[in-house]
């Protein structure tokens, strides 16, 4: 009898370890949030709020599930620091009405952050996933920015997280910016949208930049869109820095990949973007300039496609943009007709410099086309020949080396998209990417390794690593981000001389511009990676 008794004490004690254990690990947060949530999940059951004296740690692979349409102010300090390998992941529990633009059902409300004081710490959201941001709201507090509202404050970074499938009623379909200078580097914004098609007219399906000198940099912008100007990003009033993003496959009313407007003086280069298969409805595919007059430096901005007029770069309103060293080729109009600059009024005259624009002058559309009067300057009409699949100029390319002769006081970043030297014996090519040709070798040999080749580029599920070793070598194969920071290392071991082929997984990499490098004894090897 006693030793029945001892294990059924044992068993009921099992019991409440195991439930404890199971069920410890989730916590609920409501009204007055701060400290350190390091649990596996948080559900949100109200609105929540760090107040302004207050400080809130979320730990990396935190869940945070919002019950209902919830949102965090934030008026203290916010640092959600994820990792690569553990982001933290905010969310809804139920997404069952999120494409319904006149409920607030299926998303959570946003993270707000306004009018922080001097004396708070800087907020730091980094390695974070937002789903299902849905603000849903016709006031002005509510209804900006999908996943992430901030006014009144620079005391703010976001890095490397992810945005996808996020609403909002009005502008900034992830997220949304005003008076807000602040670092927006390194995150993927992938499939949200902004505005009503009948209400209002949203500007920024991924990011919208308002009155903030923000540097908006690295990011990748693909699927978002919006109903009035810009798919992937729109900025207005005020410029900002944009430099090394990629925008692929947005679509909006104007300025598909992104448009700027209404801005008195531009102080930023725009530079070393790439700019890809976007649509608008009724101009400017790719890019749209309006009352604003940017310098353009370095982009490639090709097989962008309008259902109405400006496949590739369109201005309105008395603009006067500067364009050196771009690559516009490949875009097209009216569904089909070949186009890359439409000029929508008699007084929008960009000036080119060093540009390889497919067709020339003659094939300039709208007004100010037909009456072209603006400086066209060493501009050449050649199929730029990219590399396959891919957008790095082919060895032949007549963009290699063809850009300005005079790079002095240009505000020429030193790496280009790809993070290559953007300048290479004192010249450099037109477009996003810098081709990099040894001066002593010429046979695609350098040192003991063949030029390392990398395929499908982009990529979204596999690539195959493709190199030649000339004699028997120890290498390492790893990844690195943008800015040179190793991430990953595919293999490390001895290899003999000869053909080698080596399949890599990229599940778990984040949509991106990456560096695959390959080091041997004698010699560093690189080559940039596209992520979709």
């Amino acid at each position: 009898m006693m030793n029945k008794k001892i294990i059924g004490l044992l068993a009921l004690a099992c019991f409440f370890f195991i439930h404890n254990f199971i069920w410890g690990t989730s916590i609920e947060a409501s009204g007055s949030v701060s400290g350190n949530w390091n649990v596996d999940t948080v559900n949100v059951i109200s609105d929540i709020e760090i107040a302004q004296s207050e400080i809130l740690n979320i730990g990396e692979g935190v869940t945070i599930i919002f019950q209902g349409p919830y949102s965090l102010q934030v008026k203290g300090c916010l640092k959600a620091l994820g990792s690569f390998e553990n982001p933290i992941l905010f969310s809804i529990y139920d997404t069952t009405g999120f494409q319904n633009d006149t409920i607030t059902n299926g998303g959570w409300k946003h993270v707000r952050i306004e009018n922080l004081s001097s004396e708070v710490d800087t907020t730091q959201i980094s390695y974070c996933n937002f789903e299902y941001g849905k603000a849903m709201a016709e006031d002005s507090i509510h209804g900006y920015g999908g996943a992430i509202c901030i006014r009144n404050t620079n005391r703010v970074s976001i890095t490397n997280c992810n945005f996808k499938n996020n609403y909002a009623f009005f502008s900034g379909g992830a997220v949304y910016l005003e008076n807000a200078s602040i670092r927006v580097i390194g995150n993927s914004f992938e499939n949200n949208r902004c505005g009503q098609s009948q209400i209002y007219y949203g500007y920024g399906g991924g990011v919208c930049v308002d009155l903030s000198e923000a540097i908006i940099e690295q990011n990748y912008f693909r699927g978002n869109s919006s109903t009035g100007i810009g798919g992937g990003l729109c900025v207005r009033f005020v410029d900002c820095l944009i430099v090394h993003n990629i925008f692929e496959d947005n679509f909006s009313a104007l300025g598909g990949g992104f448009g700027i407007l209404h801005i008195d003086t531009c102080n930023y280069v725009i530079n070393n973007n790439l700019i890809i298969n976007n649509g608008s409805q009724f101009f400017g595919a790719g890019i749209s300039n309006g009352d604003c007059s940017p310098t353009y430096l370095n982009n490639t901005i090709v097989n962008n496609n309008c259902l109405g007029g400006g496949g590739g770069f369109y201005c309105k309103d008395s603009v006067v943009p500067i364009l050196f060293n771009n690559i516009i080729y490949g875009n097209t109009q009216y569904g089909g007709e070949i186009n890359q600059i439409y000029l929508w009024d008699n007084l929008s005259q960009p000036n080119f410099y060093y540009n390889d624009i497919q067709g020339g002058i003659v094939n300039f559309a709208g007004t100010g086309g037909d009456d072209f009067i603006g400086k066209y300057v060493n501009n050449i009409d050649q199929d730029p020949f990219f590399e396959e699949d891919t957008y790095f100029p082919a060895l032949l390319s007549p963009c290699i080396n063809s850009g300005s002769v005079d790079t002095v006081g240009m505000m020429i970043p030193e790496l280009d998209l790809a993070g290559k030297t953007r300048i290479v014996d004192d010249t450099i090519d037109m477009g996003a990417y810098e081709k990099q040709i040894p001066n002593s070798i010429f046979n695609d040999k350098i040192d003991n390794i063949s030029v390392l080749k990398v395929y499908p580029n982009p990529a979204h599920i596999e690539v195959q690593i493709d190199f030649e070793l000339l004699v028997s070598e120890h290498i390492i194969l790893f990844i690195t981000n943008m800015k040179g920071v190793t991430l990953d290392k595919i293999c490390e071991k001895n290899m003999h001389a000869g053909h080698h082929k080596i399949n890599w997984d990229l599940k778990n990499f984040k949509s991106g511009s990456y560096i695959l490098a390959l080091q041997t004894s004698k010699a560093l090897l690189t080559q940039p990676i596209i992520i979709k």
